[in-house]
């Protein structure tokens, strides 16, 4: 046998998912206020509300790496947004915890530090907003803007004011605001310092249940293929539309267009927009009148109507292209494969994250209701919120029961291995639940499978090699949904009545969000009691790290026997420490 330990998530995880996940309310009720009153530079206000938070955080947890992991949570967290394009607000969020992040280590954790970071963070949202027109647009929209800044100014009189001066302006401004959000920030944090080290008994909330960061959008159709295909084309039409091959450039952009409505709705939110076509009208008819004016002084050219139309052309298929990679990126095997490559403790914080932001929404909203509303207590309440949070987390992170993963090949026999490992368990006294699912063979040939009841022996098939239009279809065999409900009915009896939970078996249909998967996240989340799975052995890595989990124990059926397998379940859940401890492995089977 061997143990894979997930082990305790390191502390700056920890402290990151508190304050990512606060960030991310303020994001969510700050922005959908800024985004509902249309107000200008609701970018900058988030950026420096985001500072404020962040530099806060760090000066009340002392610890590298915290901005940058509060900043990708935060950021991950913007995958929820019900917002057509989320990929742009992801990289600003990011870029901006990195840019904090990267100025607190090279000039140490200070006020200098936290000024020039901050300073940086808020001006990156002007640089973000520049080149994300420039992306759209093109470099057409530069010539654009040099004309109607030169026209202004002769219309207005005012050409002593150059545009270098007024981009200092404008960068000041930026720059300021950040500096203002790290100096409030190192004060709420210095204030907050003492309450922190002085807190007594910690408070404990109420998480909530949708964590699950691998669960299929059963709305959305993902395809890898198609996430690739869409990049292709964004740069093919980027491409043409550079080298002015108009024709093939505006025919595959309407094409694409075309092609993203249908298969991705939500890329017409924007195009839907009043003010989407008010700026197309704009840049369209001041390419026209100024395309030629600053070099020839002649109004309306045919040159520049092309040019307007050609820059309006490109954005469509931008912001649908953006819209239908940001879709795809949503894509659940993405997560699971990062997940497997190390990226687990960043998906237990995001879990954790997640599970805290309802309440954080309810708690900072001033529409909440709750008496700590955000516009009553400004920024300084989500501090009550984050300690509070924090104990609540390290005491969620301690009920992740223990998993004994049963595996072998496919026939090999694993369900009459835990099969006889249940019966040695209650010969020990020990109390078994769940249920296994036993083989139906007629002529030597497998038809089917039945739900026996570990408890009581009831007995009910679940699945078929026979069609049944009612039925789930997966592979060869049609499940029975009366069978699958009585399973998870099965599972919360053994939740309150069990010592030891059997659920056989966990395969492609429970790792891609259906059978038994939310009877899982039940017992995950709510029970600790050791619990049996069977599982084949080339799907064991991503049973082990589908649900949130603490330990996991790996029993080959080939190399392992009932007895001792028996024996080290029987003590994890009796609580005796005389069963020796299996040999310890930091790698899952391939």
């Amino acid at each position: 046998m061997k143990i894979f330990s997930s082990g305790s998530l390191r502390q700056v995880w920890l402290q990151a998912s508190v304050a990512g996940s606060i960030w991310a309310s303020f994001e969510i009720i700050l922005g959908s206020f800024l985004h509902n009153l249309k107000i200008p530079l609701s970018g900058a206000v988030l950026a420096f509300i985001g500072v404020w938070i962040m530099i806060a955080f760090q000066h009340l947890w002392k610890v590298k790496g915290l901005l940058w992991r509060a900043g990708l949570i935060c950021a991950l967290m913007k995958s929820i947004s019900p917002s057509a394009i989320i990929l742009g607000p992801m990289i600003g969020i990011f870029t901006e915890a990195l840019l904090m992040e990267i100025s607190v280590r090279l000039l140490g954790r200070n006020l200098i530090a936290y000024i020039i970071g901050g300073g940086l963070a808020v001006l990156s949202t002007l640089l973000q907003k520049i080149i994300s027109l420039i992306i759209l647009y093109g470099l057409d929209l530069v010539r654009i803007i040099e004309a109607l800044y030169k026209y202004a100014v002769k219309q207005t009189g005012l050409e002593h004011i150059s545009a270098a001066n007024l981009i200092l302006l404008i960068t000041s401004i930026y720059i300021l605001a950040g500096i203002a959000g790290a100096i409030l920030g190192y004060r709420t944090g210095r204030r907050q310092s003492g309450i922190y080290q002085n807190r007594t008994s910690p408070d404990i909330i109420s998480l909530g249940s949708n964590r699950n960061l691998l669960r299929n959008d059963e709305n959305e159709k993902y395809s890898l293929l198609f996430l690739a295909l869409n990049i292709a084309i964004m740069v093919a039409i980027l491409g043409l539309l550079n080298f002015n091959l108009l024709i093939p450039g505006i025919a595959a952009a309407l094409s694409f267009i075309t092609f993203c409505i249908i298969r991705y709705p939500g890329s017409m939110k924007r195009l839907k927009k009043p003010g989407f076509w008010i700026t197309f009208i704009l840049i369209t008819f001041s390419a026209a009148f100024l395309w030629d004016w600053v070099s020839q002084g002649v109004f309306f050219t045919a040159e520049g109507l092309v040019t307007g139309l050609k820059m309006n052309a490109r954005a469509v298929a931008m912001i649908t292209g953006f819209t239908a990679v940001s879709t795809e990126l949503k894509n659940p095997v993405i997560k699971s494969v990062l997940y497997n490559q190390g990226f687990s403790s960043l998906y237990q914080s995001l879990s954790l994250s997640f599970s805290a932001l309802p309440y954080l929404v309810s708690a900072l909203n001033p529409r909440g209701g709750n008496g700590n509303a955000m516009g009553r207590k400004s920024l300084n309440s989500a501090f009550s919120h984050a300690l509070v949070l924090y104990d609540t987390f390290e005491k969620e992170l301690e009920k992740r029961p223990s998993v004994f993963i049963i595996t072998g090949e496919v026939h090999q026999g694993k369900t009459t291995f835990a099969g006889k490992v249940a019966g040695l368990l209650r010969e020990k006294g020990i109390k078994t639940g769940g249920f296994l699912a036993t083989a139906i063979n007629e002529n030597d040939e497998r038809t089917g499978f039945n739900l026996v009841n570990l408890s009581n022996g009831f007995t009910l098939q679940i699945c078929s090699i026979n069609p049944d239009e009612n039925a789930i279809r997966h592979g060869h065999y049609y499940f029975n949904p009366e069978a699958i409900k009585k399973g998870e009915e099965i599972l919360g009896t053994a939740a309150e009545e069990s010592d030891v939970i059997f659920i056989d078996e966990i395969g492609p249909l429970e790792l891609n969000g259906k059978g038994w998967n939310n009877a899982l996240e039940q017992l995950c989340r709510k029970n600790v009691s050791p619990q049996v799975w069977v599982v084949r052995k080339s799907l064991v890595r991503k049973a082990s790290r589908r649900w949130h989990v603490g330990e996991v124990v790996i029993i080959d059926i080939a190399e392992d026997s009932e007895s001792e397998a028996a024996d080290l379940i029987g003590s994890k859940a009796t609580g005796s420490s005389e069963t020796k401890t299996p040999e310890i492995s930091q790698k899952l089977p391939e």
